[in-house]
């Protein structure tokens, strides 16, 4: 954060650029459950066609420990770490975490996918993480082509890498991902984040794919 800006007008600005892809995908109708959207992360029509693109990816393919945040937009996400054979970490909702259980947990469930993709069931089906994560899937509010990306938290970073990071489960080779709708970019964030504000590595819409430093790697054409 540059000293110049006082701390009031940057906090400001960023609640301003999350407000404005709220009201933009409102307006636009492209949300999907829960509609009501603000101060939370965006679930878009497409999100599931974006997790199929993400799957298609090397990073995708070769981690062989995935966590992906608990967010609705992410449902697929975690059904296809499951339905490819790998491990899927997750985080347990904060009022469990509260009650003293683990705050991570990895899923192997190859039967019952979408039960235990569930929010309500990663306790039934969780055990304690054991094992290093290589890619992390994160959701966004807003990013830029560059891997610039903030979350819904007012305070800075994103809670589930801090986590991670904290727990000794991120190492130097852990890749990040998210997936949002075109919607979402922002032309550029640098300005308006801070050093923990993690960057991802790869950033998936329903129809391309964008890694780090605005590289676009690759399209999904229409109607695939």
């Amino acid at each position: 954060m540059t000293s110049r800006i006082p701390l009031s007008r940057f906090l400001n600005r960023r609640e301003r650029l999350r407000r404005r892809i709220w009201h933009l995908m409102e307006a636009a109708g492209v949300l999907t459950f829960p509609l009501d959207v603000f101060g939370k992360v965006p679930n878009f029509i497409g999100a599931e066609r974006a997790a199929e693109l993400l799957a298609q990816q090397i990073e995708f393919e070769q981690a062989k420990v995935i966590f992906v945040s608990p967010d609705h937009v992410l449902r697929r996400v975690r059904e296809l770490v499951l339905e490819r054979g790998k491990i899927l970490a997750i985080s347990l909702p904060q009022p469990l975490i509260r009650q003293g259980k683990p705050k991570l947990l990895q899923i192997t469930e190859r039967k019952t996918i979408k039960a235990a993709t569930n929010v309500d069931n990663f306790l039934r089906y969780g055990q304690p993480l054991s094992q290093p994560v290589d890619l992390a899937v994160l959701s966004s509010v807003v990013v830029d082509r560059k891997g610039n990306r903030l979350t819904p938290r007012k305070e800075f970073g994103d809670k589930y890498w801090h986590m991670l990071l904290e727990s000794g489960f991120a190492h130097k080779g852990t890749k990040i991902a998210t997936i949002v709708h075109p919607l979402q970019f922002a032309d550029d964030l640098a300005k308006w984040i801070t050093e923990e504000d993690v960057k991802a590595d790869l950033i998936v819409t329903p129809e391309e794919v964008i890694r780090g430093g605005g590289e676009r790697n690759g399209v999904c054409p229409k109607g695939d």
